[in-house]
């Protein structure tokens, strides 16, 4: 059957990889259509979705009514636009789009349109509304052609629609196209061509492959399954194991080789770009995979390391070495698993693209979940091994604690010394390690895992917080190793002393200087003033981040003259000779940095714009700007961040300071650098390495030939990394709970019965800790909408605050006072004074100026408001309104501010405050809320747990004292219990008190009862006693007679014998008599050396003259003294009683057949077997044979076999019988021999 079972699973096994090997093989291939059907169907359902919005909207929109806003806005799934019938814009549903009607074809319903944006699919048709005639267009983006690239902003093909941008698109049918796209009813839309190694967005959904895959993946489960458990139960559990490797790593290495799942279908879960380590472990999801087959083997091996066989081999393999060296190697291995355990955690947060700790905890998603579950089942592996090992070296061959702890303290001291020196974060990790081997050996917490009860769940609970603390350990080394890579960065960064972000604003405000029309009218015009064109750059182009330059600012006409100043010297080509070099270029033309060596002076940038008009040269304007301070709290806008310039976006609240050569340049942020002994400070050797901890800040330097930068940070806050321990504590115990009741539903809840204490603690602790977490749940929500509500609060008076200072410019603006550049020149200053980005659109929705240029001119958005404010400010009349918004994957939110003239209350315009950071700053409140009530609620939890075991010990005494009265309650001696309060305990004790008087008045009825019936026993065992004697008495007088009529009674010779026999059995008849008359008790047995040989050999004798069958005895003791101790008269009656027992037995006319053996057993024991040839014994009657008034035979007492049976094993021996139906049974007396 095994084979078969073999055979059939090995025959699964290799189908299934050859079922992924031909999936792998002949699907590597990909034809044109396998790339465009994708498209096409989503380009079907796109249109189809278009269709969605269209019908929706004109649901929303009867024919009569006059279009709005607050109506053409709709839950839309594509931007949609409106245009009048001269082609203006009237209504937009997304400000991320601006398509011009102008240059689209209004003859084709679909088409391709490209703008400076994106090139997009575009949907075009008529819509009539009240009385008025109105084009609709619809888009989807097909292509981005943003010039920033972002973690939030998408450029290049759209990754929904295309796998990569190995695709070309053609508006028109050509000839190169690898296939043409086409709306649902046949109209041409736009035409592609894949290049040599697309890509398609989505694996093609084999379901088939799915279905077989599965169905022969179950088969091998089972059927693996089956084998396995059935060698299990055979006892070959090695063998078990390794089939179990053999399954596991079969199918693991089948789908690594063929890449299976990631190639086939589209698993988030199996997504390399979400986690990756190693060929091993190519995606989260084979991480997981990898970890549930460890975890099956190691428990495995861990249940072969419980069994009982394996610790007796164990423990005869150990006997051949010292005790001593077992326990150093379990230590060891813990130990090891240990490092295993935190590497995986390591592994987890080092390769993927997400962090777990407290601060994660509003972004939880069910990566994070599995992230979870892995570290969980790696914690179990390590608990697990760590207690059943100690368990394996300490059992058997008993080791003193004393001794186990000895050696722990010898293997941890040396350890723990040198991960104190080398890391801290490492120490702390293994005194967790310490503290769990030290409980495991002192509480022998091993006892505590083999039956389910509270003090296992203690032992789980423990082993949950020591696996919290390793790895909310782990999780702050990981925040520390990317803290001190951040710092190297920007260190680095300093060092190479280029500020990247004025690079990234000077080539926006270069390129919109070129394009400037005020600017080149002015210089050709010589009537205006040139001055003008300085206070148009310093007001409207320089934004607020060059308040720390200082800027100087000059224009030079075609020939080089300096046109503001017409008394300088300075020549323009002076200017480009001096600063037009290699050294000084930077990755934007014209734009020059010069680094300042001489004392006083800072570094510099030059700026070289050259002007055409009409692609003729008209002039150069020259900037020079001088770094003056550093400002770390400027304002730096994530969607204007090209990648290749937020490299240390985030990092810029270090604090840091710059030396030169020993001596502090300047520093930035709140640390007080000066008050620091420098000399000290600089020359402490981990300053440069893993960086040094000093007045709650941590500090790394980092350095180059000339300067040296000290970047700085708050040290991480104690409550943080307490509140990560706190939270895998909670999802450990959570899991842990989960696992137990899983096991428990497997194995069957009848089989699991708590005692009375387990339950009651049991019950107290989940009394306790499901209200505290459901309150924890209220608290969270109550806290987190008060935070949400306060940050709203704080953007409104932001707003606010702006709103009424741009106020009074547009009334300034309104009678003449003020121009355009005083207003953009206040929302400039506004900016710099909030620390915000502020936007003002007109009443209709038109952008009127920005603080944030770069943001419009850089195409991320439209110069159109968001149009849910035109609903909210414009059509409801709202003062204010707070939007969420959301730009490619930045979500954020939006105040828009009414600001009204002061005579008609009209809205002049609507300011705009994008926070950017309101999420995070969300989250951020959100965690530091977590940690504080994770914090309180686990170390309540702990408390709760030593409380709930000593309430529950007071609470359990009274049925433990009870018990124990119970377990002593006899007839002899009870006392009454005491208790001092009426409470139900007080109720049972009297209960007990009273059940104590009734059993006393019941003990005296019992005497008496006891004293008649002892009487009675006595009669009968006194008159079985007679009996005994008087059967050999009268075959001896029958022999007499024999004699007399044989005329024989005249030989003295043949009277002597029975005689004595007579007289013999006379005696006996006197004794039983006196020892009646004392007390009408049975022989007192007497304990006297004796020849156990003579006394079987008299008993026979009185058998031996019996004319109806016959009696043998053998003797096999070579007739050596048997000396026994006991009652030589006792033991006679007991041998006489078995055999007139055996005679009895055999029933007419068979003639009675006795065997009677003598011989010694292991030179200390003698055996007599009485054998008879009888009919036997039945089985129900094997039982009852020894037992007080039980006979088979009508006329019998009951008691001879009782009083045989008492008899002997007084005396120190045994009796036992073995018979067989019809043939006879045999009757063993042993006593154990004496020497003296």
């Amino acid at each position: 059957m095994l084979k078969k079972k073999r055979l059939i699973l090995l025959s699964s096994i290799f189908a299934i990889g050859i079922l992924l090997a031909m999936n792998y093989f002949v699907g590597r291939g990909h034809s044109i259509d396998k790339f465009s059907d994708p498209i096409q169907e989503r380009i079907n359902e796109i249109e189809k979705e278009f269709d969605e919005d269209f019908i929706t909207l004109l649901m929303n929109n009867r024919p009569e009514d006059t279009l709005n806003f607050s109506k053409l806005i709709i839950d839309n799934h594509h931007p949609y636009f409106l245009f009048d019938a001269s082609d203006q814009l009237v209504f937009w549903s997304n400000f991320l789009h601006s398509p011009d009607l102008e240059n689209i074809d209004k003859s084709r319903a679909h088409q391709l349109y490209e703008d400076s944006r994106a090139i997009y699919y575009l949907r075009l048709r008529n819509v009539k509304r009240a009385e008025s005639t109105y084009w609709l267009v619809q888009l989807y983006p097909l292509n981005y052609k943003r010039e920033v690239q972002n973690d939030f902003l998408r450029t290049g093909l759209n990754p929904e629609l295309f796998g990569n941008n190995r695709v070309q698109l053609f508006s028109e049918a050509d000839a190169l196209a690898s296939a043409h796209l086409k709306s649902i009813k046949g109209e041409y839309i736009f035409s592609i061509r894949f290049e040599s190694g697309y890509q398609p967005v989505t694996k093609e959904k084999n379901i088939t492959l799915l279905v077989f895959f599965f169905s022969l993946l179950s088969l091998v489960v089972i059927l693996g399954y089956g084998l396995v458990s059935t060698i299990w139960y055979k006892g070959k559990r090695n063998l078990a194991i390794v089939y179990s490797l053999g399954i596991l790593l079969t199918i693991r290495a089948f789908m690594l080789f063929f890449h299976f799942p990631q190639d086939y279908f589209d698993f988030e879960l199996f997504d390399s770009s979400k986690y990756a380590s190693s060929w091993f472990n190519p995606s989260l999801g084979d991480l997981l995979l990898n970890t549930i087959c460890s975890l099956i083997i190691f428990l495995l091996i861990l249940a072969v390391f419980a069994g009982k066989s394996f610790q007796q081999k164990f423990n005869q393999f150990r006997s051949r070495f010292k005790p001593g060296l077992f326990v150093f190697l379990a230590y060891t291995g813990s130990t090891i698993l240990l490092m295993l355990f935190y590497g995986l955690y390591i592994n987890i947060l080092s390769n993927s693209q997400w962090d777990l700790n407290i601060l994660s905890i509003p972004s939880f998603d069910y990566f994070k979940l599995i992230s979870l579950l892995i570290i969980f089942f790696g914690g179990a592996m390590y608990l697990l091994f760590s207690i059943l090992g100690i368990n394996l070296v300490l059992s058997g061959e008993k080791i003193e604690k004393i001794v186990a702890l000895r050696i722990l303290l010898y293997f941890s001291v040396p350890v723990g010394v040198f991960l104190g020196y080398y890391n801290w974060v490492y120490f702390i990790a293994f005194s967790a390690h310490f503290i769990l081997l030290f409980s495991i050996i002192s509480f022998e917490l091993y006892k505590n895992i083999f039956k389910l009860g509270f003090n296992t769940f203690l032992t789980f609970f423990f082993g949950c917080l020591i696996g919290a603390v390793i790895t909310g350990i782990a999780s702050h080394e990981v925040f520390l190793e990317r803290q001190l890579q951040a710092k190297v960065r920007f260190g680095t960064q300093q060092l190479v002393e280029n500020d990247v972000m004025a690079e990234f604003y000077l080539a926006g405000i270069m390129e919109r200087i070129k394009n400037d029309l005020f600017i080149k009218n002015t210089l050709i015009d010589p009537f205006q003033s040139n001055e003008a064109i300085e206070r148009k750059i310093r007001k409207f182009h320089i934004i607020n981040y060059f308040d720390q330059y200082d800027l100087r600012v000059k224009v030079f006409n075609a020939i080089g003259d300096n046109v503001i100043d017409r008394l300088s010297e300075e020549k323009l080509q002076d200017l480009r000779m001096a600063y037009i070099k290699s050294d000084n270029a930077t990755s934007v033309r014209d734009l020059y940095f010069v680094k300042g060596l001489e004392e006083g002076f800072g570094n510099r940038y030059v700026v070289f714009i050259p002007l055409y008009r009409d692609d003729n040269f008209i002039g150069t304007v020259f900037l020079e700007l001088r770094q003056l301070k550093i400002q770390p709290s400027a304002v730096f806008p994530k969607l204007l961040m090209d990648r290749k310039y937020n490299v240390n976006y985030g990092e810029r609240d270090f604090d840091f300071a710059v030396f030169e050569e020993g001596r502090l340049s300047y520093s930035v942020g709140i640390f007080n650098y000066r008050a620091l002994d420098l000399e000290m400070f600089q020359t402490n050797p981990k300053l440069k390495s893993s960086g040094i901890y000093l007045r709650k800040y941590h500090h790394l330097a980092v350095e180059n030939e000339e300067r040296m930068v000290v970047v700085s940070t708050p040290v991480y806050p104690v409550y943080y990394i307490l509140a990560d321990i706190s939270l895998f504590f909670v999802a450990f115990i959570i899991l842990t709970l989960l696992s137990i009741l899983c096991f428990t539903l497997r194995n069957g809840v009848r089989n699991f019965n708590f005692n009375y204490a387990t339950k009651l603690q049991m019950y107290l602790n989940f009394a306790f800790f499901f209200p505290i977490l459901i309150i924890s749940l209220i608290i969270i929500g109550l806290l987190t909408n008060s935070y949400r509500e306060e940050l709203h609060r704080q953007y409104f008076q932001k707003a606010s605050l702006v709103g009424d200072n741009l106020s009074a410019v547009l009334e300034r603006q309104a009678i003449g006072e003020a121009d355009r550049d005083d207003f953009v020149e206040m929302v400039n200053n506004l900016a710099g004074t909030t620390n915000v980005e502020i936007n003002v659109y007109d009443s209709e929705g038109h952008l009127l100026a920005t603080s944030q240029p770069n943001t419009f001119d850089k195409g991320i958005l439209t110069k159109y408001i968001n149009p849910r404010a035109i609903s909210e400010v414009i059509e409801k009349q709202n003062n204010r309104s707070l939007l969420e918004e959301s730009i490619g994957e930045l979500n954020f939110k939006t105040v828009y501010l009414a600001i009204r003239s002061s005579d008609s209350q009209q809205i002049r315009a609507i300011v705009s405050i994008p926070f950017f950071e309101s999420e995070s700053e969300l989250d951020l409140l959100i965690a530091d809320v977590l940690s504080n009530i994770a914090n309180i609620f686990v170390l309540i939890f702990i408390i709760f747990l030593f409380v709930s075991y000593f309430v529950s010990k007071n609470l359990t005494f009274p049925f433990n004292l009870l018990t124990q009265k119970l377990k002593n309650t006899d007839l002899d001696s009870n006392e009454p219990m005491y208790w001092p309060t009426d409470d139900e305990i007080g109720l049972l004790v009297n209960e007990y008190n009273n059940m104590l008087f009734k059993l006393e008045a019941s003990k005296k009825t019992l005497a008496n009862t006891e004293k008649e019936s002892a009487w009675r026993e006595m009669a009968k065992q006194v008159a079985h006693e007679i009996k005994n004697p008087l059967t050999p008495m009268k075959l001896t007088l029958q022999h007499l007679l024999r004699l007399q009529t044989m005329g024989k009674l005249d030989d003295t010779e043949k009277l002597k014998k029975p005689i004595e026999t007579l007289i013999h059995q006379v005696d006996t008849l006197s004794d039983i008599a006196t020892s009646f008359s004392t007390f009408a008790k049975m022989p007192l047995p007497k304990n006297e050396i004796m020849d156990f040989r003579i006394v079987v050999q008299e008993s026979i004798e009185l058998f031996k003259n019996r004319e109806k069958g016959t009696l043998k005895l053998e003797d096999k003791t070579n007739a050596v003294p048997l000396m026994v101790i006991g009652d030589d008269q006792l033991f006679g009656r007991v041998i006489a009683n078995l055999i007139i027992n055996g005679i009895q037995a055999v029933e007419p006319p068979k003639k009675p057949k006795i065997e009677v053996t003598l011989e010694v057993k292991d030179e200390s024991k003698v055996v007599l077997k009485i054998k008879d040839n009888g009919k036997g014994i039945s089985d129900d009657l094997k039982d009852k044979i020894f037992i007080p008034n039980f006979s088979t035979k009508s006329e019998g007492s009951g008691l001879g076999l009782a009083i045989a049976k008492r008899g002997v094993e007084t005396a120190g021996g045994n009796i036992w019988f073995e018979t067989e139906l019809g043939k006879g049974t045999t009757f063993y007396l042993t006593f154990d021999l004496t020497s003296q």
